[in-house]
């Protein structure tokens, strides 16, 4: 087997996280100018560091104003505009990391800047679909 076939093969096995970037209300609220752009500056630092570590594989923000909650109500299709605005947290990004287990994920997670602001779900992605 070739070195890039054991690379890939090497990548496919190893497992994968998402982190949800959980943002609770009014937790950035009262940021000065300076401590926003601090902040936002130490979010690119966190995830330039796991990139060149090679275990950054995707991560981005979620729109709130392009989103809605669909759900069947009766057997027929409803939606409502989202996320769910009653909600203390609402999801408003993610991560997918690449880490051999739940524990280095969490790790990795761990030193996220947001953890000042809300807290940050990290499950592991099936390899199967729906995994238990």
């Amino acid at each position: 087997m070739s070195i890039e076939k054991k690379k890939k093969k090497k990548e496919a096995d190893m497992p994968r996280y998402v982190g949800f970037i959980r943002n609770v209300d009014d937790s950035r609220t009262g940021l000065s100018p300076g401590e926003a752009q601090r902040t936002l500056e130490a979010y690119v630092t966190w995830s330039d560091d796991l990139e060149r570590q090679g275990k950054l594989v995707l991560s981005s923000g979620l729109s709130h104003s392009q989103s809605r909650v669909v759900r069947l109500v009766d057997g027929s299709l409803a939606s409502t505009d989202g996320p769910h605005t009653e909600a203390t947290e609402v999801v408003g990004g993610f991560i997918v990391v690449e880490a051999d287990d739940l524990d280095q994920a969490e790790k990795l997670f761990g030193t996220h800047p947001h953890l000042r602001f809300g807290p940050i779900e990290v499950r592991k992605i099936g390899e199967n679909g729906c995994e238990a």
